[in-house]
């Protein structure tokens, strides 16, 4: 993506997340260091004789998909990754630029079609959201999402204990490994290869698999 295209969206952004925040007018854009001008010309926003800003639908649209991208890049840096704020935040700024439509679609559907960033804003809904398509499971989930008899391939394991970690791979609990719910009361008990082993319900929210089909 060239430069200008880039200082583009993120004016766009600046714009949009100032829209978040309350009324809009020019002097908070100037002072924001948006060329006002410019961004008229695009068409993404109209200046009323008061001075008050709004997108159009052009720019409310072209705000959504990008702030849809950038907060579901938030969701996957925190949820999945496990990365600090400012992390997040640097990463989550760089791959909202990047992320194709299908990338963006594929990212909502694996967490879940969330509905709010770590900051608790609102993610847009895209098509993947739609009430024909909300009932599509995650295309990962936790371990103890399965219920009994439903089997998943472990893709991996999310812990910061180390020992944990650790403890889980000796026993054979490793990506790859397909494994079996046989109860989940009192507590989850999965079967893999010949095991049989019984878990917290905080160590199988660590584990996400992707369910099999029998």
């Amino acid at each position: 993506m060239d430069k200008d295209h880039q200082q583009y969206e993120e004016d766009l952004e600046t714009i949009g997340m100032r829209f978040e925040e309350g009324e809009v007018t020019s002097e908070i854009l100037k002072k924001a260091g948006i060329n006002i001008a410019e961004m008229k010309e695009k068409g993404v926003i109209a200046v009323n004789p008061d001075g008050i800003v709004n997108f159009t639908k052009q720019g409310q649209d072209e705000f959504n998909s990008l702030i849809r991208r950038h907060r579901l890049a938030e969701r996957l840096m925190s949820d999945v990754l496990h990365l600090g704020h400012e992390s997040m935040e640097k990463h989550a700024c760089e791959f909202e630029h990047i992320l194709s439509s299908d990338i963006t679609e594929s990212i909502c559907i694996l967490l879940g079609h969330p509905t709010t960033c770590p900051h608790g804003k609102t993610i847009p809904p895209g098509d993947c959201c739609s009430e024909r398509r909300r009932k599509l499971e995650p295309l990962i989930l936790p371990l103890d999402n399965l219920d009994s008899g439903e089997r998943g391939k472990i893709l991996y394991i999310s812990t910061r204990d180390h020992h944990r970690l650790d403890k889980l791979t000796a026993m054979g609990l490793m990506p790859g490994t397909i494994v079996r719910i046989h109860q989940r009361q009192p507590a989850i008990v999965i079967l893999f290869d010949e095991t049989t082993l019984s878990m917290d319900t905080d160590i199988a929210r660590e584990i996400y698999v992707r369910k099999i089909k029998d």
